[in-house]
C-alpha cells in the first residue's frame, strides 16, 4: 500500500479503518521544514487513495504538536524557495479541509505559529491539558498568513485577530472555550474513540460532500492562497526579519530582548 512509504519525518501506523499520522521531528521541536511539508502532504494524499481509511489521526508528541515554521534554514542562510515552501504548507491545509476521511488531530503540548494551522484545518481536534497555543509570528515582523483563513473559518474573525496581535499564549481551557479544540481531557484515547467509533461508518463521498458544501459557504478562495503565500513570502524576504530570526536561534535572543 502507497500508504506504508518510508518517511523521515512521520511514523505512520494504520489500524482497521483509521490511518495514524505522527509528526516526528524531536530533534527540531517538531517544527515544518520543507522536508516534512513534501512527507505530510504525500502521507495525507496516501491515505485518501485508500479506501478503506475513513479516519485519519494527525498527532506529535507528547510535550510538542508542532512548532512551526524550522527557523533553521533561515538562520543558516540557506538559499530556500520560500514561496515554493509556503504554497506546499498552504496545500497541506486545503488537502486536510477538503479531502473525504475525517482529519481528527490530537494534540498536547506545544503548538505554536504554523501548529496552529494544522489544528484549525482539522475537523476534530482532542486536545490533553497539557496544550497551549500561540501565534508568535507578529514578534518577529511575520504574519500568520497562512494560518489566518483557516482560523477566522474555526474561531471567528476577532478571536483569530486577537490571537495574531497579541502573540499570547492560551491554555487548553481557554482553546476550548474559543472553539479552536473540540474537546480536552487526559483520557484523550477514550475521546478520540469515542469519535472514531461513529466515524468509521460515515460514507466517504457523504464526507466530501460536507466538506465541499462547507467550503463554498466560506470566502476561502483560490485567490486566497496567492495572497497568503506572496505576503509570508515577501516578510521572509526581509532582511530585518531575517536577523530577528537568525539572532534568536543562534543566540537565544527573543526580538524585544535585543
Amino acid at each position: 500500500m502507497g500508504i506504508n512509504m518510508d518517511y523521515q519525518t512521520l511514523k505512520i501506523n494504520h489500524q482497521s479503518a483509521v490511518q495514524r499520522i505522527q509528526i516526528y521531528r524531536p530533534e527540531a521541536n517538531n517544527s515544518i521544514n520543507s522536508q516534512l511539508i513534501q512527507e505530510l502532504l504525500s502521507a495525507l494524499q496516501a491515505a485518501e487513495a485508500e479506501e478503506a481509511v475513513k479516519v485519519v489521526i494527525l498527532e506529535g508528541l507528547p510535550d510538542v504538536f508542532c512548532t512551526g515554521m524550522d527557523f533553521q534554514e533561515i538562520a543558516d542562510g540557506k538559499q530556500v524557495d520560500q514561496k515554493m515552501s509556503s504554497h506546499g504548507y498552504y496545500n497541506i491545509l486545503k488537502q486536510m479541509s477538503q479531502c473525504s476521511k475525517v482529519i481528527v488531530s490530537l494534540v498536547r503540548g506545544k503548538v505554536q505559529a504554523g501548529g496552529v494551522g494544522l489544528v484549525a484545518a482539522s475537523d476534530i481536534v482532542i486536545a490533553d491539558e497539557t496544550v497551549t497555543f500561540v501565534l508568535s509570528e507578529l514578534l518577529f515582523g511575520l504574519l500568520p498568513a497562512c494560518v489566518l483563513p483557516f482560523l477566522i473559518r474555526r474561531i471567528g474573525f476577532q478571536k483569530a485577530y486577537r490571537l495574531a496581535l497579541t502573540t499570547q499564549e492560551i491554555s487548553a481551557s481557554e482553546a476550548y472555550n474559543l472553539g479552536l479544540i473540540d474537546e480536552y481531557g487526559s483520557n484523550t484515547n477514550k475521546l478520540i474513540s469515542q469519535y472514531v467509533k461513529r466515524l468509521k461508518y460515515l460514507p466517504s463521498s457523504g464526507v466530501r460532500e460536507l466538506k465541499n458544501y462547507i467550503n463554498q459557504l466560506w470566502i476561502i478562495q483560490a485567490e486566497t492562497q496567492d495572497l497568503a503565500v506572496n505576503k509570508i513570502s515577501s516578510l521572509l524576504d526581509d532582511p530585518t526579519v531575517q536577523e530577528k530570526i537568525k539572532r534568536f536561534k543562534n543566540e537565544g535572543i527573543f526580538p524585544w530582548q535585543a
